[in-house]
């Protein structure tokens, strides 16, 4: 069963809440999805290379209610669903403006005490799905300790601040691990025009088009790597924190992939990091992560788990599932209705929990 719910927020925003349940009494447990950064909506609808249209959403609603576990999504703050590609979002700026890390927060607790408030849901445990901004929002939200929440299941885990992940990112990271997992073939970290011409994936075109190797070896050294991606990567990320010490929102309207504002950068670069905030919870937590995720790397998963044994910490669970990127490999179920192994794991864990 789908219900649609309005929920005020701590300051009367109205919050434009999903929830999918079991229509059989008392639901167990109910896991609600953190939303990334950026726009999103209880649906996140999409369209298809093949021309249909899905709703991302959709897809873990039915999985989780399969386990007889309820599934809860959200619409962003000043944000609706729309008829327009590629995010079916329409934006309202002025309300767009209050999505902050702190209102995310609060926002979520406030959607767990109406969920909590409902008969079916009044004694279910409540677990945290957090996707890339939502690894930072849902320890948050157990870190307050304002609503009840049973453990945290974090995906495309977030280790670092977001400016030191978005220096990552644009020093030629986030690029070359694309890369990297279609053309790495022996995992060396880098790329040779052995690999290039072996094209063994058979992509070399879809994502470099009529390049060739020296094209894409900037500093003509014998390999792509991080270097040479930074060469165009890094000037958008200075471009970047120069609109964001400006307050310059319609820049990054116009000019950034993901729709953000200064005030939400500004925000979350005051914030201290993950690695500082995990180790003060003792709920279960578990990290599901890519081997080649290219907006946060496998290396954040390994250290956070390596700080938790110096510490002798056991409520910390990783994974790292090879040749699965930022988003587990969704796609699979898009492309083969086969659902990944990392995905897989996400859901075998809410049941057995």
């Amino acid at each position: 069963m789908n219900k649609i719910d309005t929920v005020a927020a701590y300051d009367g925003y109205p919050l434009k809440v999903k929830y999918t349940y079991p229509e059989n009494g008392q639901v167990d447990k109910i896991v609600i999805y953190v939303n990334g950064s950026g726009p999103s909506t209880y649906d996140n609808k999409r369209k298809w290379i093949d021309g249909t249209f899905f709703n991302y959403h959709d897809f873990f609603a039915d999985e989780f209610l399969k386990r007889n576990i309820a599934y809860c999504t959200y619409n962003t703050r000043g944000v609706e669903i729309g008829d327009t590609a590629p995010f079916f979002v329409t934006i309202d700026d002025e309300a767009y403006l209050k999505y902050l890390p702190s209102n995310s927060v609060r926002d979520v607790e406030a959607i767990i005490n109406h969920l909590l408030k409902i008969g079916a849901f009044a004694h279910s445990k409540v677990y945290l799905l957090g996707w890339s901004e939502g690894t930072i929002i849902a320890p948050l939200v157990a870190l307050n300790g304002n609503v009840k929440v049973d453990a945290l299941l974090l995906a495309g885990y977030a280790n670092e601040n977001l400016k030191d992940i978005m220096t990552w990112q644009f020093s030629g990271n986030l690029e070359l691990t694309i890369w990297k997992k279609v053309f790495d073939y022996d995992r060396k970290g880098y790329i040779t025009k052995e690999d290039f011409e072996a094209d063994k994936n058979h992509v070399r075109e879809k994502l470099f088009g009529n390049k060739s190797f020296e094209d894409l070896d900037k500093n003509g050294d014998g390999k792509i790597d991080a270097e040479d991606a930074a060469l165009r990567s890094l000037p958008h990320l200075h471009n970047i924190l120069k609109a964001v010490e400006n307050n310059d929102d319609e820049w990054l309207k116009n000019n950034h992939g993901v729709r953000l504002t200064s005030g939400w950068l500004k925000e979350h670069f005051a914030l201290k990091p993950n690695k500082e905030i995990l180790p003060l919870l003792e709920l279960p937590i578990f990290i599901f992560q890519g081997e080649f995720d290219a907006m946060c790397p496998k290396q954040y998963a390994e250290d956070i788990k390596s700080k938790f044994d110096a510490l002798g910490k056991t409520n910390l669970t990783v994974t790292i599932f090879q040749n699965h990127d930022h988003d587990l490999n969704y796609a699979l179920f898009l492309f083969k209705k086969e659902i990944s192994q990392g995905i897989a794991s996400i859901l075998e864990t809410a049941e057995r929990l």
